[in-house]
C-alpha cells in the first residue's frame, strides 16, 4: 500500500556572512527555494533581516544576516534542505523547523510573529501569601526500634544456610 505524505509547515532559519552583497544573499536563497521547490513544496516567503551581532563568534565572524524562509513540504524535502545545509558552506549557522499547524504564515519581526508582538502579554497569577496559622507545637520525637547487631544478622544467615546444607 503507497503511504501518502502530507505536506508540513516549516521554517528554515539561516545566517549568512554579513560581508556578502546583495546579489550574492539573493543567489543564496535562490538555492535554497530551489531546492524546496523542485521537490514539490511551495515557498509562501523569505524574509532578509539586516546586519545583527551575533551572541557569540560562530566560525571567526561576530556578525550575520538572518534570512528565515517559511514553506510547506513533504518531509523528504525537509530532509533533502537539512541535508544540503548540511554540506553547504555558504552559511554560519542554519535551523529548521516544522510550524504549528493553526500558525499559518505569520510575518517574524524583531523575533516574534508580529500577532504575538500585537496581543498582550499575559500576567503571572498573583500568589497568595500562607494563611496564619497556629504556631507549632513541639512534638516528641517517635524513638525507633535499635537496630540489631551485625552478629544478630550473622547468626540468621548461618541458620539459613543450615537447611539448605542438610538437603545437599
Amino acid at each position: 500500500m503507497p503511504s501518502i505524505a502530507i505536506t508540513q509547515p516549516y521554517e528554515a532559519i539561516y545566517i549568512v556572512d554579513a560581508g556578502l552583497g546583495d546579489e550574492q544573499i539573493g543567489t543564496i536563497k535562490a538555492k535554497y527555494q530551489g531546492i524546496v521547490e523542485s521537490g514539490g513544496g511551495t515557498v509562501e516567503n523569505i524574509d532578509v533581516w539586516e546586519r545583527r551581532r551575533l551572541a557569540y563568534e560562530i566560525k571567526g565572524r561576530t556578525e550575520g544576516i538572518y534570512v528565515i524562509m517559511q514553506f510547506q513540504a513533504k518531509p523528504n524535502v525537509e530532509a533533502e534542505l537539512r541535508r544540503i545545509f548540511q554540506i553547504s558552506e555558504d552559511h554560519i549557522r542554519f535551523l529548521i523547523v516544522r510550524r504549528d499547524e493553526d500558525e499559518g504564515a505569520t510575518p517574524i519581526m524583531n523575533g516574534m510573529p508580529a500577532r504575538a508582538q500585537s496581543a498582550p502579554a499575559a500576567q503571572p497569577a498573583p500568589v497568595a501569601a500562607p494563611a496564619a496559622s497556629a504556631p507549632v507545637e513541639a512534638r516528641p520525637v517517635a524513638e525507633t526500634p535499635a537496630v540489631e547487631s551485625a552478629t544478630t544478622e550473622t547468626a540468621t544467615v548461618a541458620e539459613a544456610s543450615e537447611p539448605a546444607e542438610a538437603a545437599a
